[in-house]
């Protein structure tokens, strides 16, 4: 799996670090907030997700509407929202230009060559300085991407288009005795009070999943103000895409991600054009499902404070670095993550507590930064791991398989060395998997593995590219199940492909 996101946006805030330290300088303005007035937004409305994800009987909302107005059947109140968010889906259609897949592809171009050589906000300023539509992805009454030159933008107005397009001919507009006014009013008022109850704005995980015979590609794409914030903090030789993973899988974007399906080509989808260009893509999404993610991004604890940090060292943005290597970090993060179950603060001044005793029940394995040496996984001492009969394969293997994908990433090279196997997608760690585990009455356990042979095994010692040695795919899948093993065993262990 190949992640995405706007790594970009570094080069960006050190050529605007004026204009960013200016913007947060206000009062009530932060990082995020310039985020949101600065980069694109791009909004994908589609009437089934809208269908699944908002318009749903037993939503707050819904509920409290069928409260005030004393409704039983609340059938007629859906088909009416239904009814407004595709004539909403029909105004962007209507009201604004529209761009071909080739317009959309040459502007992101364009964005490509200001990241290389510079100029970054004039060209987003030049090239998404107007609202407009997708001609691939717009279809009356079914769905449209808006792209709109900013975040606020779009939410400042997209509001006020779906509550103009209720109908609210459809309730009565005398005086109900019960009710104390009429329906009519009543639901205006409702639908004006509490819209923000209905729906949010928020920005969402894309997954482009490419499929031919048994091959599968995922590219995964995600763009949010508070991971940018993060991506500021994160080390600057260090891959974003491993903190787009930690970030996607901390702060549950799972629940709300967008999947979209197509067979191996070379036309690239809208989408996938998109997310591989680093552009935010937002969807509409539940209340619910928005206050569900938001204690888990506030949790997140890399690039927190970032907004105060700059403020008191603006270094922070014109230099993009840290004292602090990634490899110190994430092994700071496995021992409090172990000790605590909190993961410490990403700071240049933690100290690492090596003399920690590792709890078997509690374990977090974090990719390591491929420019440094892998991060050692932690080790149990003797005193602090049952005997080996009291193992359970069944739990041992779940963890390895848990975590496999991480150690393997972490443990392969970064770059075009040619004594190992390089990160370039992330398919073939994601590929590998421990199908069984056995155990010799001597108590060598036996890991019997899988992984994508096509077209990986040609690494092989003895295929075409199997030379040197070093490269041997085997070799790496033994290395990182034996690391996540010895966490919890002592055991002698081998791995077999299978």
């Amino acid at each position: 799996m190949a992640f995405y996101t706007a790594d970009w946006v570094r080069k960006l805030v050190k050529e605007d670090h004026v204009a960013l330290q200016a913007h947060i300088a206000k009062k009530g303005n932060d990082f995020r907030s310039y985020i949101d007035s600065t980069l694109p937004f791009t909004l994908y409305l589609d009437i089934d997700s809208i269908r699944k994800n908002i318009l749903i009987p037993n939503s707050k909302f819904i509920i409290g509407l069928a409260s005030v107005l004393k409704l039983k059947d609340t059938s007629g109140i859906l088909t009416e929202l239904d009814n407004a968010y595709k004539k909403t889906i029909n105004y962007y259609i209507d009201s604004y230009d529209t761009l071909t897949r080739q317009q959309l592809a040459d502007k992101l171009n364009s964005l490509k060559e200001a990241v290389e050589l510079g100029g970054i906000k004039e060209t987003i300023q030049a090239q998404f300085k107007n609202t407009v539509t997708i001609s691939n992805l717009s279809k009356r009454n079914k769905s449209v991407l808006i792209m709109s030159p900013k975040f606020t933008t779009i939410q400042s107005k997209f509001g006020s288009v779906v509550k103009e397009n209720f109908d609210l001919s459809s309730f009565s507009d005398n005086i109900d005795d019960e009710l104390g006014d009429s329906p009519r009013n009543i639901m205006s008022k409702y639908l004006d009070k509490n819209f923000g109850v209905l729906n949010n704005l928020g920005h969402v995980e894309v997954d482009v999943i490419s499929t031919v015979a048994n091959s599968t590609e995922i590219k995964r794409g995600l763009v949010s103000p508070r991971l940018l914030q993060a991506l500021i903090e994160w080390p600057k030789d260090s891959r974003p895409d491993l903190l787009t993973r930690k970030f996607s899988k901390e702060t549950g974007q799972a629940q709300t991600r967008i999947k979209i399906r197509k067979k191996f080509t070379s036309t690239k989808l809208v989408l996938e054009m998109l997310i591989e260009a680093g552009m935010m893509i937002g969807s509409v999404e539940s209340q619910e499902e928005n206050l569900k993610k938001a204690p888990k991004e506030r949790a997140f604890l890399i690039g927190q404070n970032l907004t105060s940090k700059i403020k008191a060292d603006p270094s922070i943005i014109t230099e993009l670095e840290t004292s602090k290597s990634l490899k110190k970090y994430l092994a700071d993060a496995i021992i409090s993550s172990i000790k605590t179950g909190k993961v410490e603060e990403y700071s240049s001044d933690t100290t690492l507590n090596v003399a920690s005793i590792v709890s078997k029940e509690s374990i977090s394995i974090t990719p390591s930064q491929k420019a440094a040496s892998p991060v050692k996984l932690p080790t149990t001492s003797a005193a602090s791991v049952r005997q080996t009969k009291e193992v359970s394969l069944t739990s041992l293997q779940n963890l390895i398989n848990s975590h496999l994908q991480d150690v393997i990433s972490a443990n392969m090279g970064d770059g075009d060395q040619h004594n190992v196997l390089n990160y370039r997608t992330g398919r073939f760690a994601g590929s590998v998997k421990v199908e069984k585990l056995s155990r010799s009455r001597e108590g060598m356990i036996t890991a019997f593995y899988s992984y994508m042979k096509n077209p990986y095994q040609t690494f092989e010692p003895g295929f075409r590219q199997g030379s040197p040695k070093t490269r041997d795919p085997k070799l790496l899948i033994s290395k990182s199940i034996r690391e996540i093993a010895e966490t919890r065993v002592k055991n002698k262990l081998r791995s077999v492909s299978i």
